[in-house]
């Protein structure tokens, strides 16, 4: 037996019981060796601790990366922690326990029922040992996915994702896991026969568990998670369960056990499809199922190995190794002692140990004396002896604990009676046995100080008393209704309790009092009438004296009465008469006639107009101050005995409007004005017709209306309201309208870079000053009466002048004239003039404009003429200056250049008939300086004609009068440019 279960290499392999476990497997020869345990994977602090949860959102794909979820702390409903104790129940649609059935402590439940594309993650990071070669992981979990049906594929549906990671360097691990996806092959799911929304199927898994070889990744760091999503589509959800092995040694259950043990158990880790045992040199199957039992017990240093074969598409197959060491110690934990009230349960021990059997004594009390942790609800004080064995029956070990009880009494006594009236001399009280403690409530609200075991009753309510012990154990008594009735009083008050039998109305007011609850009432009048209202209104049939009393009820039927008399007196009757019922406000006055009568004794009167005024006359005219609709009453009143009676009769003083009405502005300008006029007239009620007269003879009915005049000047407007009565009154209101000049102006062309001849012919015809704009067509504009302005270039330009006045400067009037505007001409350059000395020459100026200017006049017969004589023996650069109508001014250049030349001219024939054509005898002379004299004779030597120079000739007179036509002879001496005296002499004919 002790060599069948030998192996030479000692796998240490961690026991898995809980949903998700860690196994390591070491291979160590000197079978010592244990595996690290990182804290908290499994849980059984009872928090989150060493895990990172997620959340986030499904949309759909093959698989969730665990990086597309956010982290966050632990959330409500999401990430749920599951205590065994006292347990969390089946699953609502599996009907398998939610807890992880391996005797845990904790476990966790991964998402919830609920739709909308959730997604949920928990993972835990950690690294193997720099010396753990050999390492797994086993785990355990149950999941209920619901089934999206057709409409949903592989990348849609609800899921469970389990994820093992090689963090250090990402090299994949073995054994990796699809995920579990509704509609896959995957085995053990089965049909809820509750469903899902929409009437939807829902697939559940019962508790399996897996496992994956980490082995030679000695110092890496490794991330599990599990990841469960709805699905992508939002309408269907899907969650899972997880646990963790709390113990990482490298033996599962039964590797160790005691020296006295009659035979060694030995578990597996459960969830597997399959076990099949082997001895330590895997020569033959041993055993198969998740217990082996080895009877007798192997020695110690024995090994077993174990083949775990999951369920198909759980995970892959995994080798653990036990070595078997009878070295097992047992310690038993009854709990700390405990205290219960009033059979209260309480629990007893600790977490099971899984290979252990427990047994409880006495067993009265106790849910179960078979387990490690039983509810226990004894009647009486109690000592429980918990003695724990191993499986194989060694190793015996006891401990005790006590359970203290607290028996309490709830009994309560009533001293007196439940219910009385004040004032009736009766009491109540409440009493209840000694206690520790003692409280006692009225209407569920703790009395401060009532700690006593007697309680003395002063207000209604409902009573009771909280007992408990210095243990903290409490009993509650009873509810005791006491109702103590308030004793009410009774009072009431007539209005006026002395009346008139005419219209005699006694209204009794009751002043009965009661601080709480409602009272009954009975009425006796005194005139054989009963009423049980709480007010009452009577009316006496006849004259006389009467008594009248009032009973109040409280409840519980306390009672109280009150007593009071009232006198009704005989009247007189009052009549009056109105003139004109209805009048218009407007001068309103009503003249008032007293009928009134009495049968016996003297009359005073009183009038109410029913507008505040009172007169004490017998007849009387009254005129209201504010319209409306009044009545007017009289009043008779008998002097003997003080009755009165009223008369009214309602007359109307019909509303008369109040004529107003508001004119934007009262002044404004023609053309262009509209006057905007708002009916402000008032009246508190009746429709009004408005008649308005414009004062140009146009008549308005509208209530509001705009209006332009035809021309300007000053109207009255009129406002005329009417009431449908036939009430008016009117108003009325000045406006002018104010005329507005008319542009006038003239301009001539004229030159560019010259004043612009504006002449502004604008006539004021108003009383106000002008503003003018001037526009003159290229953008330049001015506003003073007359502009001073030159155009910078020559063009057409339209000039406009637009004109308002101070009183109008939005009511304007405009005129446009087209002004030519000349661009002046550039001067030339004439061709050079060759001139001889001293002899005409005659120049040429171009032909345009209407002046000309020749700069210097040296030698010009006519500066001032389009075509001078130059003569002159000196070369000379004359400026021409051409001016047109318009002013433009352009300046040419003329060169005249001279020459030698010594010549005397006379003509032949001169005819000086006045014509204006050769009308004088001259020598025309060149290249002379001087003549000393030209002379003419006629045919007998006579002189007819003598001068000094060459102008003006003989203009063919002698005397003054006409020569006749004949042939004279003429003689000259002049002196040239070089000083030399030259005579000439010749005949010329005077021709008429």
């Amino acid at each position: 037996m002790k060599h069948f279960y030998q192996n030479n290499c000692l796998s240490a392999v961690k026991t898995i019981f809980r949903s998700l476990t860690v196994g390591l497997l070491i291979c160590i020869q000197n079978f010592s060796a244990t595996a690290q345990c990182p804290p908290n994977i499994d849980f059984e602090m009872g928090d989150f601790s060493g895990w990172q949860c997620y959340v986030g959102t499904f949309n759909g794909g093959r698989v969730i990366p665990l990086t597309s979820l956010t982290p966050s702390p632990p959330t409500a409903n999401r990430h749920e922690m599951l205590s065994s104790v006292p347990g969390n129940g089946p699953d609502p649609y599996g009907n398998f326990p939610q807890n992880c059935p391996n005797g845990s402590g904790y476990s966790i439940k991964l998402g919830n029922n609920q739709t909308g594309r959730g997604a949920e993650a928990v993972s835990y990071t950690f690294t193997i040992p720099a010396t753990q070669n050999k390492f797994s992981l086993i785990y355990s979990y149950a999941m209920v996915l619901n089934d999206g049906g057709s409409g949903h594929d592989a990348t849609s549906q609800p899921r469970m994702q389990v994820t093992i990671d090689n963090i250090s360097d990402g090299t994949p691990l073995p054994c990796p896991l699809d995920p579990f996806v509704v509609g896959s092959s995957l085995q053990g799911f089965l049909t809820s026969v509750t469903p899902g929304p929409g009437n939807s199927p829902v697939l559940y898994r019962n508790w399996v568990s897996s496992s994956i070889n980490l082995d030679n990744l000695a110092g890496k760091t490794i991330r599990i998670a599990f990841i469960t999503a709805d699905c992508s589509l939002g309408g269907h959800f899907g969650y899972a369960y997880v646990d963790v092995n709390p113990q990482c040694s490298s033996s599962f259950v039964g590797a160790t056990f005691c020296p006295d043990d009659t035979a060694v158990i030995i578990s597996a880790p459960p969830g597997y499809e399959t076990y099949t045992w082997y001895d330590g040199l895997m020569g033959g199957v041993i055993g198969t199922g998740q217990i082996l039992t080895l009877n007798p017990p192997p020695l110690a240093g024995d090994s077993v190995n174990v083949v775990l074969s999951p369920f198909a598409g759980y995970g892959c197959t995994t080798t653990l190794t036990a070595i078997l060491w009878d070295t097992l110690t047992v310690k038993a934990n009854a709990g700390p002692d405990r205290e219960t009230c009033d059979n209260n349960p309480v629990q007893l021990g600790g977490p099971p140990t899984p290979g252990l059997v427990y047994r409880w004594t006495p067993t009265p009390g106790l849910s179960n004396p078979n387990i490690s942790n039983p509810i226990a609800t004894p009647s009486v004080s109690t000592t429980y002896t918990l003695t724990v064995t191993n499986s194989g029956g060694g190793c015996a070990t006891p401990d005790v604990v006590n359970v203290d009880v607290d028996i309490l009494s709830d009994s309560i006594e009533l001293i007196g009676v439940a219910s009385y009236c004040t004032g009736s001399g009766q009491a109540a009280a409440l009493k209840v046995l000694p206690h520790d403690n003692i409280q006692w409530y009225r209407n569920n609200v703790a009395i401060p100080g009532a700690a006593q075991t007697l309680l003395n009753i002063t207000q209604t309510g409902a009573y009771y008393a909280i007992v408990s012990s210095s243990a903290g154990c409490n009993r509650t008594t009873a509810v005791k209704q006491i109702d103590i009735w308030e004793t009410p009083v009774a009072k009431f008050s007539p209005n006026i309790a002395v009346q008139c039998f005419t219209g005699n109305q006694f209204v009794f007011t009751n002043n009965s009092t009661l601080t709480t609850g409602v009272l009954q009432y009975a009425w006796d009048l005194g005139d054989g009438t009963t009423t049980n209202t709480r007010n009452v209104s009577h009316n006496y049939t006849k004259e006389g004296t009467y008594k009248v009393r009032l009973i109040a009820t409280a409840p519980g039927g306390c009672v109280d009465s009150s007593k009071f008399d009232v006198v009704v007196n005989a009247s007189p009757t009052a009549a009056f008469a109105v003139d004109v019922p209805e009048q218009c406000f407007k001068n309103n006055w009503f003249v008032f006639t007293n009928k009134s009568t009495v049968s016996s004794g003297t009359l005073t009167y009183t009038w109410d107009f029913g507008d505040g005024n009172f007169d004490n006359s017998n007849d009387i005219a009254h005129g209201f101050a504010v319209a409306g609709n009044y009545t007017v009453k009289l009043t008779a009143k008998e002097t003997n005995g003080g009755c009165s009676y009223d008369s009214s009769f309602p007359v109307i003083v019909h509303q008369s409007p109040v004529t107003n009405f508001t004119i934007d502005n009262d002044i404004q300008c023609f053309p262009g004005h509209q006057f905007v006029l708002t009916n402000g007239t008032t009246i508190l009620s009746d429709t009004l017709l408005y008649t308005w007269s414009m004062g140009d003879g146009i008549i308005k009915t509208a209530k509001d209306f705009n209006y332009s005049y035809a021309k300007d000047g000053r109207y009255i407007i009129q406002l005329i309201a009417n009431t449908t009565f036939g009430c008016r009154d009117s108003a009325t209101r000045n406006v002018t309208v104010h005329p507005t000049p008319t542009a006038d102006f003239s301009v001539q062309p004229v030159c560019e870079n010259l004043r612009v001849p504006v002449i502004n012919r604008t006539f004021n015809n108003t009383a106000s000053t002008i503003n003018y704009l001037w526009d003159f067509g290229n953008g330049h504009l001015d506003n003073v009466m007359t502009p001073n302005y030159s155009y910078p270039a020559g063009g057409k330009y339209t000039v406009r002048l637009t004109v308002s006045t101070v009183q109008c400067p939005v009511s304007f009037n405009t005129k446009s004239i087209d002004v030519a505007i000349e661009t002046v001409k550039p001067g030339i350059v004439y061709p050079d003039k060759d001139a001889a000395f001293n002899y005409p020459e005659p120049l040429q100026a171009r032909q345009f404009g209407n002046s000309v200017t020749w700069t210097p006049p040296t030698n010009l017969n006519n500066r001032f003429s389009f075509t001078p004589i130059f003569n002159g023996i000196t070369p000379q650069l004359y400026t021409i200056q051409i001016k047109t109508s318009t002013g433009c001014l352009t300046v040419d250049t003329q060169l005249v250049k001279t020459h030698k030349k010594i010549d005397i001219y006379v003509p032949t024939g001169f005819t000086p008939n006045g014509n204006g054509v050769n009308d004088r005898l001259r020598p025309v002379l060149v290249g002379f300086s001087k003549v000393n004299y030209f002379r003419i004779y006629n045919r007998w030597g006579k002189l007819l004609f003598s001068m000094n120079s060459d102008q003006p000739g003989w203009d063919g007179k002698v005397n003054n009068k006409p020569a006749e036509m004949q042939t004279v002879v003429w003689m000259i001496e002049a002196v040239d440019v070089d000083g030399k005296v030259h005579n000439r002499q010749g005949t010329t004919v005077v021709i008429r």
